[in-house]
């Protein structure tokens, strides 16, 4: 069972986003995983991303590269604690 994916944004032959998949293979397991779609497999990625590629995608959140695994765990924890932060502001009320 996943818990959480995430979308990395590439483009055909380019090696900055070969390196991006190597980094977030390193980070997968089974319960985060990532899917890989080409820019222009969807109008919205082509026109927010055709220039910045690769791009991680993560709830609402958006990694632009250059990015390494540091920056991709703190993606994943600035996230787990937005979460937290959301949960325990909803019992407030």
């Amino acid at each position: 069972c996943r818990l959480k994916e995430g979308i990395l944004v590439t483009g055909k032959d380019w090696h900055l986003c070969e390196q991006a998949k190597d980094l977030l293979t390193e980070l997968q397991d089974d319960q985060l995983i990532f899917i890989e779609k080409d820019v222009y497999s969807k109008r919205d990625y082509l026109d927010k991303y055709w220039d910045k590629i690769p791009v991680i995608l993560f709830k609402d959140l958006e990694l632009l590269w250059p990015f390494n695994k540091d920056n991709i765990k703190d993606l994943l924890l600035w996230y787990i604690k937005k979460v937290k932060w959301i949960h325990i502001d909803s019992r407030k009320n």
